[in-house]
């Protein structure tokens, strides 16, 4: 039972040779290079909308909250909030009818006249 209580020296790692990298990052030639363009094939970025003065939280499944960060971390938008709002702008000018496009903003425009009532 002693033998429980004493500490025991682990034996040191050995961690071999030191690995040193075959090229290294430099300033002044990050400057000198040409910055890449982008090819015609891809994503454009929208126009920045102003950020809204409130947020909220929205309960999605864990397999969409994914989705949505793997298309974040792509770089198709700064975060999700601004995905969401491209994902829901492409589906309204491209997928909506002509009547449900003016129901669409009739029924936004019902919630903005109730958010500004409680003001």
């Amino acid at each position: 039972m002693s033998d429980l209580l004493r500490k025991k020296n682990k034996p040191i790692l050995d961690r071999g040779n030191s690995i040193k990298p075959k090229t290294t990052f430099n300033l002044e030639e990050a400057k000198d290079t040409k910055p890449v363009t982008e090819s015609a094939g891809t994503i454009r970025e929208p126009a920045r909308k102003k950020p809204a003065s409130t947020s909220t939280t929205v309960r999605v499944s864990a397999m969409n909250k994914d989705k949505l960060n793997a298309l974040v971390t792509l770089g198709v938008a700064d975060n999700v909030d601004n995905l969401v709002d491209i994902l829901m702008d492409e589906y309204v000018t491209s997928i909506l009818s002509k009547d449900e496009k003016k129901q669409y903003s009739m029924i936004l425009d019902v919630y903005n006249l109730k958010k500004n009532n409680k003001k």
